[in-house]
């Protein structure tokens, strides 16, 4: 008899919850009008979920795109971050992608006022991360709340795309 390993055991647990927050952002309309898609997949610490636009380059789960990761500790904590990913591997201007979009992207947050948000002008990978207090019972709510704020960042993201 095979026994599972705690990360594959958190995913399966929490899964469920990850799917509450899909639901939660199916309902809303920046993500139903906006061309967004989202996925839920296990890491080797529990389960993760991103959220993008179809014009990110997010084809391999390696583009731009919003994505937070639930394990023992966040669920221990009642925190997580959701964190903007800016992976720049299909991404073929970098530099001038940052140069259109880093100061409009550092106002917005900034304008935020959430306590504990990191905003990095120079970490290609992680440019933000947003903390997120949850219940067991809000968290589908809490999350997609969350991301919805996040989802005020699309239109800087899409404008320096564009110029591309």
């Amino acid at each position: 008899m095979s026994t599972l390993s705690p990360s594959w055991q958190l995913f399966i647990d929490q899964h469920p919850q990850c799917m509450r927050v899909l639901r939660q952002l199916s309902n809303l309309d920046w993500y139903q009008t906006g061309g967004w898609s989202s996925f839920i997949g296990p890491y080797h610490a529990g389960i993760y979920m991103q959220v993008a636009k179809g014009n990110w380059y997010n084809y391999g789960l390696d583009g731009i795109h919003f994505e937070f990761g639930l394990t023992q500790d966040n669920l221990d904590s009642k925190t997580l971050s959701i964190d903007l990913h800016v992976c720049h591997k299909n991404l073929f201007d970098r530099e001038r992608f940052n140069s259109h979009t880093v100061d409009r992207m550092e106002e917005l947050v900034i304008g935020w006022g959430v306590e504990g948000t990191r905003f990095s002008r120079t970490n290609l990978t992680e440019r933000l991360s947003l903390p997120v207090r949850f219940t067991k019972t809000g968290f589908g709510k809490q999350i997609a709340a969350a991301l919805t704020r996040m989802s005020e960042l699309a239109p800087i993201i899409d404008d320096g795309l564009n110029i591309l």
